[in-house]
């Protein structure tokens, strides 16, 4: 059976409370924007346009992908960032970040989630945990005017997880970042579905 089968029909609503929640944001030029309640935001002073659009791909596969549109006459170097959240507080609620498997991992309900994201090929290189929060201050920012992160590795109740994908885009230009969280009992289940969606994507 294609683990990618799209099993949309049989999931309502398409992201229950009960899973991990995703907030895409944008750095760009010292400033930075999360997008809460909405999936478009026009930045005027940049002439910058994003869009998201997310997909359950599969029961335990959430997959989200985030346009930036380049409208202005310069090229932008921006950083597309990802936030991911469990929202409901609970005692066994933990983010953190494996540089060895260059995954972030969350814990929460008994169930693990995995993290991960990728540009043009390439996957994340900047990520960190933290208390949910700090995600909206200026404490996630190592750099706040060179865009780098403030790394931590590990962050308990109410946990968040951020990381930064790096992209220029010259003028009338468009990227995209795609984002995916897994869910599973285990990281040998974890890492399975993965293998398999990516395989799909190629």
């Amino acid at each position: 059976m294609n683990i990618i089968e799209r099993q949309q029909k049989k999931i309502s609503p398409l992201f229950p409370q009960e899973t991990l929640q995703f907030i895409p944001g944008l750095w760009v030029n010292g400033k930075y924007v999360w997008l809460q309640d909405c999936k478009e935001k026009v930045l005027h002073n940049e002439e910058i346009i994003i869009k998201v659009k997310e997909e359950q791909l599969h029961s335990k596969i959430r997959y989200s992908s985030v346009y930036i549109s380049n409208h202005s006459k310069e090229m932008k170097e921006i950083h597309v960032l990802a936030m991911h959240y469990y929202p409901i507080v609970i005692q066994d609620n933990l983010a953190f970040v494996s540089p060895v498997d260059k995954r972030i991992f969350h814990h929460a309900n008994n169930n693990i989630y995995l993290v991960n994201g990728e540009h043009n090929g390439v996957g994340m290189k900047e990520y960190t945990a933290m208390p949910q929060w700090k995600v909206f201050t200026d404490q996630i920012w190592n750099s706040l005017h060179k865009g780098s992160l403030n790394y931590l590795p590990m962050a308990k109740t109410p946990a968040s997880s951020i990381f930064s994908i790096k992209m220029s885009l010259d003028p009338q230009e468009n990227g995209k970042m795609n984002t995916w969280t897994i869910t599973g009992s285990n990281k040998n289940e974890l890492l399975s579905l993965e293998q398999a969606l990516l395989k799909q994507a190629e």
